[in-house]
């Protein structure tokens, strides 16, 4: 059966992260995606490479699409760029602003000469304001939105970032579910559009604390910022600073109920979220909370001493059992939990295998290569990997043979440089 994208033709003018894997994820779903690279080949591949021109990274947001190597700044390009932008359905792009235009692939040039297309861009901070220029990753869009100081963990003074680069995957996830709603509109009205996306944009949209009740939570912010801003002026660690935030919130100082214990030969999580799961963990581990019950003195300074003792109460009995007696127990009760694993350990994980979340896929250099199972499956318009990631300008014949090109102006461009 097709793919639910059958038919749609991607052009994928990205690099790094969140562009290439929108671009993944439409392939996954039946899309013809072409992904073009300079000569030398996008910097992901330059990425700690295993083979020239080939890294872990750039296998991994890759997979499913055709290469076609090309010098956009050769003077030469243009005639091939245009005929690559009235090919396409769908258009993808992840420079800085301003790039695009002066290769030609910017929306007002590419909606000249493709006026259905959708056109999707994705920027590290938006389009407009004054930090539009900037370069930015996923590093960058945490620390500047707020990511890493909800990531409570410090190393030798230095805020931690979250490690599997969430603004990137977030944003490549969001920007795919845009493109489907597009081209659903176009399905339903023969209009195209455009879409934009961003880094710092994903990485608001993650964190609880932009939601605002505004009546409630306005004054706690400005109280909090004024504070902040204080200590910042009279050069505060960013220990203290982390110290200050905590204090504002002294429940979580005893977040029993949902957090990863140490057990006796391992580790296990626990989520009980809602009253009645809360009662049944405290019935599974003997013991009373006195901050459910009437008459608590509820002052921040009681709060934070009754929840510093339970969480060294419930430490203390998970600690004196096995991980596996607590997830016998645990689920008896009908409560969330799951042994602590490195990710290696789920490719023989049965889980895993009985829902085919691992699949198996060849790579033109590598060989056999397992990973992921696209993350949705459909009955009527399967999801699959079409294939592994290509090698640099492995499709540029292919590419170029259906735009119309002969087997001798290909060998043309490639004896000039314009491609690879």
């Amino acid at each position: 059966m097709a793919g639910a994208l059958e038919g749609v033709r991607v052009l994928d003018c990205t690099q790094i992260i969140a562009g290439p894997l929108s671009a993944s994820l439409l392939s996954e779903m039946g899309a013809e995606v072409v992904k073009i690279e300079p000569l030398e080949g996008e910097p992901w591949r330059l990425q700690a490479e295993l083979l020239p021109k080939e890294s872990r990274q750039f296998l991994t947001q890759n997979r499913g699409k055709l290469s076609l190597a090309v010098d956009l700044k050769h003077a030469e390009a243009p005639e091939l760029r245009d005929r690559l932008i009235q090919w396409a359905d769908v258009i993808i792009t992840n420079y800085r602003p301003g790039v695009a235009e002066s290769l030609g692939l910017g929306y007002d040039s590419v909606r000249a000469l493709n006026p259905n297309v959708i056109y999707c861009e994705c920027t590290a901070f938006g389009n407009k304001g004054p930090n539009a220029q900037r370069r930015g990753y996923d590093i960058v869009a945490q620390a500047v939105s707020g990511v890493a100081t909800s990531n409570p963990h410090i190393r030798d003074g230095i805020p931690q970032i979250v490690g599997f680069a969430p603004a990137d995957l977030v944003t490549g996830f969001s920007m795919a579910m845009g493109i489907c709603g597009a081209l659903y509109h176009r399905a339903l009205t023969g209009e195209g559009q455009r879409l934009d996306a961003s880094l710092l944009g994903t990485a608001m949209f993650l964190q609880a604390g932009t939601r605002e009740i505004l009546a409630l939570d306005g004054e706690t912010r400005t109280s909090w910022l004024a504070q902040l801003d204080e200590m910042r002026s009279r050069g505060a660690a960013i220990d203290e600073l982390y110290a200050a935030k905590r204090a504002r919130a002294p429940e979580l100082a005893g977040n029993v109920y949902y957090r990863i214990y140490q057990t006796k030969d391992g580790h296990i999580a626990v989520g009980c979220l809602g009253p009645g799961p809360r009662a049944r963990f405290r019935q599974a581990l003997e013991f009373r909370d006195p901050r459910y019950e009437a008459g608590f003195e509820s002052t921040p300074q009681n709060v934070r001493r009754v929840g510093d003792e339970l969480t060294a109460l419930c430490e203390g009995k998970m600690r004196a059992e096995s991980t596996d007696y607590w997830l016998e127990r645990l689920d008896a009760l009908d409560i969330a939990c799951g042994p602590l694993k490195f990710v290696e350990e789920m490719a023989s994980d049965p889980q895993v295998a009985a829902n085919e979340y691992l699949v198996e896929y060849d790579h033109t250099l590598f060989g056999p290569l397992r990973g992921p199972a696209p993350v949705v499956k459909m009955s009527g318009t399967p999801t699959r990997v079409q294939r592994a990631s290509p090698a640099l300008g492995e499709h540029t014949d292919q590419v170029l043979c259906g735009l119309g090109y002969s087997e001798e102006a290909i060998a043309k461009m490639r004896d000039g440089n314009l491609v690879g």
